[in-house]
């Protein structure tokens, strides 16, 4: 080859990589245009270098809440919200917070009941950057990272993990960290959140259901009917319903437990408080049957709920299990009777004064038990700080709730189902138990999933269709 054409070979060459090289900077040009790429710079570009304390950060089923306070000039506050600001995305969403003023500024929360607030189910894949944002009257908005002032366990080097419900065979696990950023020699700390897809690990779980009693603790009984056996048979077809709609189901017992297994034993390490904890499930169902000291004096469903939430799910339970078991609300009328077939019970002044005396008669220090906290232990302690939990094992009669001071806590929910000495609730409780299983299914789907869900098709389901297809 003589040295000309070798050389105009060359030129060809570079020239074709010029022409590469150019198209991909117009690529990448419009790519920054279209997507508006920015950085971890351009997330607080004029955030202030004042931070706003974060008091609590609370996940209670399926949301998160946040409260803190911030020091500023209150006079001209139009709104405050919580901004979440995202690396390549062009809008910010905002999600309003309720604010009061004070002395010294503002205290600020997303929510005043604990199972709203921020849905993290709701949350698409990406990192957010949470701010506080305060808009003011003359048109101007102000923006402050958050400081971790809480005493969580997740403080420092650990962070808050949250997998979401299984739909479609799919979920996401949502970490919530803290870190810090130098804003030009001051350095804030500053609260972010990563949502991304995962594979449920083998010990989390979406529900857990609780049969009441169990073991030694038989419940209330009835001639040859008792409380822990009729709750078993009617937890076990909930599961496998709940199952077949693709959700992760746990059971706290299923039957096989022996003698030690009693009222006592509830805080142990496979207790029904701890069994819950170790799941990371969002929602936890507690069975139960009633009983009077008159027979037949009392009939019909309670569904008991904890104080400060969004109640629309516990009536929800309460209707489809009346109208699919064909039975009736209770008539029972207290003053925590907050609905048809809707209570909410929680501990009287007589109720705390009595444990603060037993506390001391038995010489431990009384549980620093405050307003609001639910009566019935599988609500009170499966919630961890939300709902009040308290058993720390200084009562020796007990184990200890390993998550009695969690900032994540299960949703609970207690069912009584009818009252086993009244005889036409048992006769149906015990003849119909498809009514009421179809009525608990029912409301439980309608929440997690959707009133409009469809279960994914098995694999060993396809390849049954596909047989009968081939033989028809």
């Amino acid at each position: 080859m003589s040295k000309k054409k070798k050389k105009t070979k060359i030129h060809k060459g570079v020239y074709r990589l010029v022409i590469i090289i150019l198209a991909l900077l117009i690529a990448y040009v419009a790519y920054l245009k279209i997507y508006k790429v920015s950085s971890i710079k351009d997330i607080f570009e004029g955030v202030e270098t004042k931070e706003a304390n974060l008091t609590e950060y609370i996940v209670y089923g399926t949301h998160l809440n946040i409260k803190g306070n911030l020091e500023i000039d209150s006079t001209n506050i139009d709104k405050v919200s919580l901004a979440f600001k995202t690396i390549n995305t062009e809008n910010q969403e905002e999600f309003p917070m309720t604010y009061t003023k004070t002395q010294n500024g503002i205290e600020f929360s997303t929510s005043d009941l604990i199972n709203e607030g921020i849905n993290l189910e709701e949350m698409p894949l990406n990192t957010y950057y949470f701010f506080i944002k305060v808009d003011y009257n003359n048109g101007t908005s102000s923006y402050y990272s958050l400081k971790n002032d809480t005493d969580y366990e997740y403080k420092d080097d650990e962070n808050l993990e949250y997998y979401t419900i299984t739909k479609n065979e799919k979920n996401n696990k949502i970490d919530i960290k803290f870190a810090n950023y130098d804003m030009s020699g001051t350095e804030i700390e500053y609260m972010y959140m990563g949502v991304g897809y995962i594979k449920l690990p083998d010990n989390v779980y979406d529900v857990v259901i609780d049969p009441g009693h169990g073991g030694a603790d038989v419940g209330a009984e009835n001639g040859k009917y008792n409380e822990a056996e009729l709750t078993l048979e009617i937890a076990e077809k909930v599961k496998e319903e709940l199952e077949d709609l693709g959700l992760k189901v746990l059971m706290t017992r299923d039957g096989t437990e022996g003698n030690e297994y009693n009222v006592y034993s509830v805080y142990d390490n496979n207790g029904r408080v701890n069994v819950t904890g170790d799941s990371k499930a969002k929602y936890v169902f507690s069975i139960h049957l009633n009983s009077i000291e008159q027979a037949n004096s009392q009939s019909g469903v309670e569904i008991y709920a904890p104080a400060k939430i969004n109640l629309n799910f516990a009536k929800s339970l309460a209707d489809n299990i009346v109208k699919s078991a064909d039975t009736k609300y209770s008539g029972l009328q207290m003053n925590y009777k907050v609905d048809e077939g809707v209570y909410v019970r929680t501990l009287t002044e007589e109720d705390i004064e009595s444990s603060r005396k037993g506390a001391i008669a038995k010489g431990y220090e009384p549980y620093d038990i405050k307003e609001n906290t639910p009566y019935l232990y599988m609500i009170r302690e499966t919630g961890g700080i939300a709902t009040g939990a308290y058993v720390d094992g200084r009562n020796t009669s007990y184990g200890v709730n390993k998550y009695y001071d969690s900032n994540i806590g299960v949703e609970a929910y207690l069912l009584e189902l009818g009252y086993i000495n009244n005889r036409i609730d048992l006769e149906n409780i015990v003849n119909n138990q498809e009514g009421y299983v179809e009525g608990i299914v029912k409301a439980i789907k309608d929440e997690l999933l959707g009133e409009d869900y469809v279960a994914p098709i098995k694999k060993d389901d396809k390849e049954q269709t596909n047989t009968n297809t081939k033989r028809n």
